[in-house]
């Protein structure tokens, strides 16, 4: 029964941490610009225990509400006939990415203070 409850637990931190780090993760991928099918399984590689598991549409979401925002911008290109929609971050979105990179360097460094202090004694 504990093992469920863990379990439980574990599945909801997931999904916390999941809604908050795809979109840093996709600013982060688009340093260098990438076509969507490409950030979503580039996304699903590097993440692969998020919570719920990562739908198709979810990346596509992000993107659209970053481009909305003007943190991305989109070029379509034909490419075997076939058209791909590349997405690059625009000046306004390197500037998010340098503070959201900033913050995380921070995050890291006040986890490590934490297991620091716990660790004494």
């Amino acid at each position: 029964m504990e093992d469920e409850h863990e379990e439980v637990l574990l599945k909801k931190w997931r999904a916390q941490i999941s809604r908050g780090l795809l979109e840093y993760f996709v600013l982060i991928l688009l340093q260098k610009e990438r076509y969507g099918w490409d950030i979503l399984q580039l996304v699903r590689s590097m993440l692969p225990s998020t919570e719920p598991p990562l739908a198709d549409g979810t990346i596509y979401n992000i993107l659209t509400r970053l481009k909305e925002r003007k943190l991305v911008a989109v070029r379509n290109e034909t490419v075997e006939g076939r058209m791909r929609r590349y997405f690059s971050l625009t000046k306004e979105g390197e500037e998010l990415l340098t503070l959201m990179l900033d913050d995380w360097q921070q995050i890291i460094i006040s986890i490590s203070e934490a297991e620091d202090i716990s660790r004494e004694d």
